[in-house]
C-alpha cells in the first residue's frame, strides 16, 4: 500500500505525557514530541559525527551520492553500537523514552529509542529534516496479524523514495529498502504507519482510506503500543 510518509494531517498538540518523570518522584512530566530529535547542536551529537567522519566515512561533501551514503553510515552504525533491548527488562516505569544522547551513552533501548537516535544523527549529519521522519505506527506478521505498536524511522533518497531505516537491527542490508514496498500484504513483517514527526511539524498518516476521525494526540499508536513489538523476536526480510 502506498502511503504519504511525510505525513497528511499537521496535528497541533504535539504534547506526550509519561515518557519522562521528575527526578527522585514518581510524577510524570509532559514533553513535546518534536524535541526528542533536534540535536543538532548537541557536543555529544557532534562528537559521534567527528567519528563517523573519522573512523567511518561519513561524507562531508554534497555530490550525488553523498546523502545516501550519510544514510547508509548512520544506519550502519546504530545496528553495531546500540544493542535492542526491550523497556521491560530496562524499567519498571513500563514504556520509558530515552533522548538520542542518553541512548548513544548507554548504548541500548528500544525502538523509539534507538529511532530518534538515528533520526538525530541523519539530521545532524546534514540531511534534511524534510527528507527525515520517526515513524509511530504497528506491526503484522505475514498472515496480517497484529504484532504491537513500532517505532522506525524513515529517509528519503535522493531519488525522491522514502525508505524504512529499521533502527533495531543488529546487521543493515547492502541496500535501503523501499518503505511501500514492506507495507504490502503477505510481508514476513509488516508496516503500518499511523502518525510521523520531524522537529517542526507531527502529522496524522492517513490509511488506505482517507484520514480517521481525530482522536487526539497519537490516542492509536498509544493502544497499539500497550501490545509492543518485541523485536528480539521478529525476523526481517528486505
Amino acid at each position: 500500500m502506498r502511503y504519504n510518509w511525510e505525513g497528511d494531517r499537521i496535528l497541533i498538540d504535539s504534547g506526550i505525557e509519561k515518557k519522562r518523570y521528575v527526578i527522585g518522584r514518581r510524577q510524570p512530566i509532559t514533553t513535546d514530541i518534536r524535541e526528542w530529535i533536534t540535536f543538532q547542536d548537541n557536543i555529544i551529537m557532534k562528537d559521534i559525527l567527528s567519528a563517523l567522519r573519522a573512523e567511518h566515512g561519513l561524507p562531508l561533501t554534497r555530490k550525488t551520492g553523498d546523502f545516501d551514503r550519510r544514510a547508509m553510515v548512520v544506519w550502519r552504525f546504530i545496528a553495531e553500537r546500540i544493542r535492542y533491548v526491550h523497556d521491560t527488562a530496562l524499567y519498571k516505569k513500563g514504556d520509558f523514552w530515552l533522548f538520542p544522547p542518553e541512548t548513544y551513552q548507554i548504548g541500548k533501548g528500544d525502538c523509539e529509542d534507538s529511532s530518534f537516535l538515528l533520526a538525530s544523527l541523519l539530521i545532524s549529519g546534514g540531511i534534511s529534516p524534510f527528507c527525515v521522519r520517526v515513524v509511530l505506527g504497528q506491526a503484522y506478521d505475514k498472515n496480517s496479524r497484529p504484532l504491537g505498536g513500532h517505532c522506525w524511522p524513515v529517509y528519503k533518497d535522493e531519488t525522491g523514495r522514502w525508505c524504512i531505516l529499521e533502527s533495531t537491527l543488529d546487521n543493515v542490508p547492502p541496500c535501503m529498502p523501499d518503505a511501500d514496498a514492506l507495507t504490502e500484504e503477505g510481508q514476513p513483517f509488516r508496516y503500518e504507519p499511523l502518525y510521523c514527526f520531524n522537529g517542526h511539524h507531527l502529522w496524522e498518516v492517513s490509511s488506505g482510506n482517507g484520514i480517521h476521525a481525530a482522536e487526539g494526540t497519537m490516542k492509536r499508536y498509544f493502544r497499539a503500543r500497550k501490545k509492543r513489538v518485541d523485536m528480539r523476536k521478529t525476523e526481517l526480510r528486505f
